[in-house]
């Protein structure tokens, strides 16, 4: 008994003989030599409601170009944009392309005309489950299968489970390409717009990924961009059919997610643990540093004008563990948690950066559009470390604790862009010495609640020589002054 035969075994009870192989003969004729009778019996017996009177259903790591007519079930990985071509005759063709997959492999689907409509009225999408029947045959990059009007492409209930050649962060080298990936989201960028050369515009957004081998920056590209509003930090997320690409500016690698590519949120729990550096051991013109630290002092969000007109925000937070303590600068809406946190919480910080401060000449963090500042629910431990006042040298910021020995008065006077300002002097003592305080704006005030011998402490002064050349500190508005 041949297959057309055992087919139309399974059909009999629903068209003729003659119906059946008339059928047969329209498909082979309309799909222009790209299925023969069997395939045209199956494709004729799917269409009266019987998928399962063809052949076997293949794996698809067993398909080679000499396979022929094939039936199988996949998953769809990529979508890709169908096109136009004028055929030979005049008339205009549509030709459109899916990646597939099963738990044995992938595979390259090409649809013709009707069929490639499918993927432009959107009835196609990724991650649905499809049955296949078409052609396959050797294509410019392997075997693929074709999918003509007279082929089957319709969605299938089953659950498949796609091969997954899933990398590691470590893993990944530049030029790599169909790379499957799954990481946990450490930071999410602000999509960006910019002008193509052909005049469009086209949008870009960036995720930064972790593993338990490392992280990794992606860059999502125009209708991919979509999906950063849609994730935020610690999510888990699948990519599949990205490529790898060196930053041209970094020179480092990163995956890139463009319309052929699958980013979405997985279930997936990722072993990535953030390495925190202790503060102490932060020097400047570091890049990447995570510290977990307690809030030490806040300061007011100051306003500016950038050069393109637009105006920026600015403020700092001082945060600091058990080996030392830093100044960190927010900048623009970063600054918007300086309004929800409060002194001796726990805040981590991500991907900040370092940069020595020209002034004070001591090495601050600083926290742009990439990076992170969170509550946690951490302990951490602080000490405030006192420096004796006889141990003080120019250049350096302290913290002191002693007593009031000389009150001076506050005095305003004009600075130099015409705006007032106030000044005041103390003399504090402690065991070893005694020294200078310069008091300066609303730290000066704090001399109208002190009296001779009142117990205080002094947080992050800069020492520097005054007059006559004896060393002082100056207490500005990085500075706190708490009365014990």
């Amino acid at each position: 008994m041949t297959d057309i035969e055992t087919i139309y075994k399974k059909l009999s009870h629903v068209i003729s003989k003659e119906d059946f192989l008339q059928r047969i003969q329209e498909k082979v004729e309309n799909m222009g030599g790209l299925c023969d009778e069997t395939m045209a019996a199956m494709l004729v017996a799917n269409e009266l409601g019987f998928s399962d009177a063809g052949r076997d259903s293949i794996k698809i790591e067993n398909i080679t170009p000499e396979s022929g007519p094939v039936n199988f079930i996949a998953r769809i990985i990529s979508v890709f944009d169908t096109k136009e071509f004028t055929r030979n005759d005049g008339t205009i063709g549509r030709v459109g392309n899916l990646i597939v997959g099963d738990e044995t492999g992938k595979v390259k689907l090409t649809l013709w005309d009707n069929m490639a409509d499918l993927i432009k009225m959107g009835k196609i999408k990724a991650g649905q489950s499809v049955q296949v029947s078409g052609f396959a045959k050797q294509g410019y990059s392997g075997v693929e299968v074709n999918i003509g009007n007279n082929g089957v492409l319709t969605e299938s209930e089953e659950e498949i489970d796609v091969v997954s050649n899933s990398y590691k962060i470590k893993d990944i080298k530049d030029g790599m390409g169909d790379i499957n990936l799954n990481g946990k989201v450490l930071e999410v960028s602000e999509i960006r717009t910019f002008q193509r050369k052909d005049g469009n515009s086209g949008r870009v957004g960036n995720l930064m990924l972790g593993d338990e081998t490392g992280t990794l920056r992606v860059t999502l590209w125009d209708d991919k961009t979509d999906f950063l509003s849609q994730v935020e930090y610690g999510d888990s997320i699948e990519l599949i059919n990205a490529y790898a690409r060196e930053n041209a500016f970094s020179q480092k690698v990163e995956l890139q997610v463009g319309n052929r590519s699958i980013i979405r949120k997985s279930e997936k729990k990722i072993e990535y643990e953030e390495e925190f550096t202790p503060i102490d051991d932060i020097k400047a013109d570091m890049n990447n540093i995570n510290i977990s630290g307690r809030i030490l002092d806040i300061s007011e969000v100051r306003t500016f004008e950038k050069k393109d007109g637009s105006t920026g925000r600015v403020g700092n937070v001082l945060l600091g563990d058990s080996t030392g303590k830093i100044r960190l600068t927010l900048w623009d809406e970063k600054t918007d948690i300086l309004e929800e946190i409060d002194f001796d919480e726990t805040v981590e910080v991500l991907n900040a950066y370092s940069r020595e401060n020209t002034f004070s000449q001591q090495v601050e963090l600083n926290l742009g559009a990439r990076g992170i500042i969170q509550r946690s629910e951490k302990k951490v431990e602080y000490r405030e470390k006192f420096t004796d006042i006889a141990d003080i040298i120019p250049g350096e910021s302290y913290s002191i604790q002693g007593k009031v020995a000389e009150i001076g008065e506050l005095r305003e006077f004009e600075k130099e862009d015409g705006t007032e300002n106030v000044v005041a002097n103390l003399q504090l003592k402690d065991d070893t010495g005694s020294i200078r305080l310069t008091l300066w704006g609303e730290q000066a005030y704090v001399i109208e609640d002190l009296d001779i011998d009142s117990e205080i402490q002094i947080i992050d002064a800069y020492a520097r020589y005054g007059l006559n050349e004896e060393i002082e500190l100056s207490v500005g508005n990085r500075s706190r002054v708490i009365i014990l």
